[in-house]
């Protein structure tokens, strides 16, 4: 099943109450961990009114600890009782409802299973956890720049569904996209390193 058609019919099934990523880790079984990377992923690719803080940090712990599963060799994923009672609120749910449409069903329209052999090999599976864990680290980073939480957020989604759909070149595409990533924030990184740098030395010769 489809992440957007399984997100459709438990958020129906909700619709007047909270959704547990528990009760979609006992829908998905085998093909957990794209589907939990991909309902973790979710709220931070569309608005929503979650006024918890580090929400991002939260999220990304999650898809952390399944990317290091998958990176590891387990066969489905699993995930402590703090991250496991997180639920989505009603109001969340139609939100993502309502934004399931436009932000998976193109994407999932051009996956298909394609060199399956890549993408369910022992070592594609493992080198797909690390980018999983590694995008999700970056996510949670708190930068004091608004959005840079997309980037890799975006980079997940691609994984996500690519484990979903045996999609290979999903996979390829979210192994690049991580480089890119990863030289996004070094560059993010390097600017405030040399920003603080520069008034550091102000302070210094004003001292």
């Amino acid at each position: 099943m489809k992440l957007s058609q399984l997100l459709t019919q438990l958020l129906v099934e909700y619709t007047d109450k909270p959704l547990p990523l528990s009760v979609v880790l006992t829908q998905v079984g085998n093909s957990g961990f794209g589907t939990i990377a991909g309902i973790l992923i979710v709220p931070m690719l569309i608005p929503l009114p979650i006024p918890v803080a580090g929400f991002s940090a939260l999220m990304g712990s999650g898809i952390i600890l399944i990317g290091c599963q998958l990176a590891l060799g387990y066969d489905q994923p699993l995930l402590p009782q703090r991250i496991a009672r997180i639920e989505l609120s009603p109001t969340a749910s139609q939100k993502i409802l309502k934004n399931i449409n436009r932000l998976l069903q193109p994407l999932e329209k051009m996956s298909r299973n394609r060199f399956s052999k890549f993408s369910n090999s022992w070592w594609g599976c493992r080198i797909t956890g690390a980018c999983l864990a590694w995008d999700a680290l970056l996510m949670s980073l708190p930068l004091p720049i608004p959005l840079t939480n997309l980037v890799p957020a975006y980079t997940i989604l691609f994984l996500a569904i690519g484990l979903l759909e045996f999609d290979g070149l999903f996979i390829l595409i979210g192994y690049g996209m991580t480089v890119a990533t990863t030289i996004f924030f070094a560059s993010i990184t390097g600017t405030i390193w040399q920003l603080a740098d520069h008034w550091w030395q102000i302070l210094i010769i004003k001292s």
